[in-house]
């Protein structure tokens, strides 16, 4: 017989499986960690692993940085990590990666309320074929019920959506990132577009730096894929003061993202 019974909202089928957390104790920031020493050091060459310890990966940033991560409820296991990079009071160069590596953003965003995202690492049992590289892909509600370690829409999705809440709590209005083309290829499907900020650059082999103001970053998901805005914003209650920036932002200012 066939089921009838209307399929779960987005935001509830990922609620069941994942919570997003604050690494915000020192076997938190371990775990964090130790995840990333396995993603960017053991996995892939991207860190010296002569260079870290104790087969942690850290470095300069996360002084000052605040760091998500993502459990799996059945399991209590850490599935996966990244961090926001804060800026520092009176920092410019140097205060984020993106203002290292790419000239042109020091002439778009503003230092003080830019934040990056960055060390997105992904456990491997979470990632379903060798072509899923470190983001893994973005599967059906069936994938789903169908195997419970696939992720619907993504790990990246939740973790994205702790550490945009990280940086609300710190006023930051503009979010930047060095991506791999993949990454941004997948976020661009759950609706999360972000703007080049000039050439691709060699960082881990090439990336693309790029950003978005928040508001119209939230607006764009909201408009494009509202199941997915729901996840984000915890069904809106995560980013209600946001609600009147994104109801007036115009067309235009869409389009030249100021």
């Amino acid at each position: 017989m066939e089921n009838s019974a209307a399929p779960k909202p987005l935001s509830e089928l990922y609620g069941e499986f994942f919570e997003a957390i604050s690494a915000d104790t020192p076997e938190l920031l371990r775990e964090s960690f130790r995840l990333r020493y396995q993603v960017y050091c053991v996995e892939n060459p991207f860190e010296n692993p002569d260079e870290q310890s104790d087969g942690l990966e850290s470095d300069r940033f996360d002084a000052h940085s605040r760091h998500a991560l993502l459990r799996h409820r059945s399991t209590g296991s850490i599935v996966g990590s990244a961090r926001l990079i804060l800026p520092r009071l009176g920092a410019r160069v140097g205060a984020l990666p993106i203002f290292e590596i790419c000239p042109e953003a020091r002439r778009v965003l503003p230092f003080q309320s830019t934040a990056e995202f960055s060390r997105f690492a992904v456990s491997k049992q979470f990632r379903r074929r060798a072509g899923d590289h470190l983001y893994g892909e973005g599967y059906s509600a069936s994938d789903l019920l169908n195997d419970r370690r696939r992720v619907l829409p993504h790990i990246t999705l939740g973790l994205m959506a702790k550490a945009l809440e990280l940086g609300r709590a710190h006023g930051i209005d503009h979010v930047c990132a060095i991506m791999e083309p993949g990454l941004l290829r997948l976020l661009t499907r759950f609706g999360l577009h972000f703007i080049p900020v000039g050439p691709m650059v060699e960082h881990h082999g090439m990336r693309q730096p790029c950003y978005s103001p928040v508001g119209e970053l939230l607006a764009r998901i909201k408009r494009e894929r509202p199941e997915v805005w729901d996840v984000i914003t915890d069904c809106g209650r995560l980013w209600g003061r946001h609600e009147r920036l994104v109801a007036e932002l115009s067309p235009a200012s869409r389009l030249t993202g100021g």
